[in-house]
């Protein structure tokens, strides 16, 4: 039976041990210090409660945290890692930039760990993504993931080095979270200016496809924007000099913490969205 290794049972992190658990797994995570719901997620998940020096008699260290901590695990694992005769393969598979990422390498490997880079893109598995999102691995050690698929993941192996899942993980949220959140602003600014209902009229003609994409994405959004700024600053450093794209993710990156700012206080930027889709509210209830 393989043992999997979680940095923390996290939303994404106990959906995934949870499919790697019904799939035959055996998987353990730090679970002492974490809050209630956490270990209520873990103990639905059937993740065992081991300590940190513990994760590296797994087969596999699994790193799913906000990626301001990705580099911070690391550094605290890396002492149980040198100090363990038999290494486990650890895979990073946060939202971080190759940049951050070739850092969380070099203090893994210098246990002699060897080290994937990993990158997840979609929904946690669940009733919204029934199917899971799918594992982008890269580097010389990503073929020894292949079996996953064995273990109810989809897994994809790029044919390429470490950096490389991380990029595609910042493009591609770079694109679909990016648009949400520019989106969401200029929705919020026809609003404050009495526009909202003259946009909505347009769109509704010109751009449904926009809009009916954002009436599902502005909601979810909401709640995760404080999660989300970390990870456009780190989307701000793919690339950093080749493009003006630094200065754009780093505007998204304030965007995301003036939200997350508004739903701790009023809420006037969280009410404006939500009034934005009341004439679709309305519409309904006339049909």
């Amino acid at each position: 039976m393989k043992t999997l290794a979680f940095a923390a049972p996290g939303a994404m992190g106990a959906a995934v041990a949870a499919v790697l658990s019904q799939h035959g797994a055996r998987v353990i995570s730090p679970l002492s210090q974490r809050s209630a719901d956490s270990q209520q997620r873990a103990h639905a998940a059937h993740i065992i409660d081991a300590p940190e020096a513990a994760l590296c008699d797994a087969d596999i260290i699994f790193s799913i945290v906000p990626p301001e901590f990705a580099l911070s695990w690391a550094q605290q694992m890396a002492p149980h890692l040198q100090a363990a005769a038999r290494k486990p393969l650890y895979v990073d598979c946060n939202a971080i930039s190759p940049e951050t990422l070739q850092q969380v390498a070099a203090v893994i490997e210098a246990t002699g760990t060897p080290f994937v880079d990993g990158a997840i893109i979609g929904l946690p598995p669940g009733e919204q993504n029934p199917d899971g999102p799918r594992f982008w691995f890269s580097g010389p050690h990503a073929s020894q993931l292949a079996e996953l698929s064995d273990l109810g993941l989809r897994v994809r192996i790029m044919s390429a080095e470490n950096g490389a899942a991380s990029a595609l993980k910042m493009s591609y949220a770079g694109i679909n979270k990016g648009i949400t959140l520019l989106v969401s602003a200029m929705l919020i600014n026809a609003s404050r200016v009495g526009a909202a209902e003259a946009l909505h009229e347009e769109m509704t003609e010109s751009q449904p496809q926009i809009l009916k994409r954002m009436k599902k994405a502005a909601p979810d959004m909401l709640p995760k924007a404080w999660r989300w700024a970390a990870e456009m600053d780190e989307i701000a450093t793919l690339n950093q000099g080749e493009l003006a794209t630094d200065r754009l993710y780093q505007a998204l990156g304030e965007v995301c913490r003036q939200l997350a700012a508004d739903r701790r206080g009023d809420q006037q930027l969280s009410d404006l969205l939500a009034a934005f889709f009341q004439p679709d509210a309305e519409s309904a209830r006339a049909d």
